[in-house]
């Protein structure tokens, strides 16, 4: 499960630009809202705890980046990372 930010007009399964949200889209979906500009991935926070450096992070590092949903599962699956919790998360703008 990928966090998102709302970037275009229209909204996206009842959130409205600005508002930042948790859903698990199919890879294609995820990957046709982001190319159509109405979804930013929201970089997660990783620790690398396989042998290789990754994103140049060497091993037991931390990093943030914003994976697609087969980027982040190629690497977690393949021992590569761990996600690690986020300190904060921001709110959906209130109206």
């Amino acid at each position: 499960m990928n966090r998102y930010l709302v970037t275009g007009p229209r909204p996206v399964l009842d959130h409205a630009l600005g508002d930042e949200f948790e859903h698990d889209f199919i890879d294609s979906q995820e990957a046709d809202l982001v190319a159509g500009g109405r979804l930013a991935i929201v970089p997660g926070r990783y620790e690398v705890v396989g042998t290789q450096h990754v994103m140049d992070t060497p091993p037991g590092g931390t990093f943030e980046h914003a994976f697609t949903r087969p980027q982040e599962r190629a690497l977690l699956e393949g021992g590569h990372l761990e996600r690690v919790a986020s300190k904060s998360k921001r709110k959906p703008k209130e109206e």
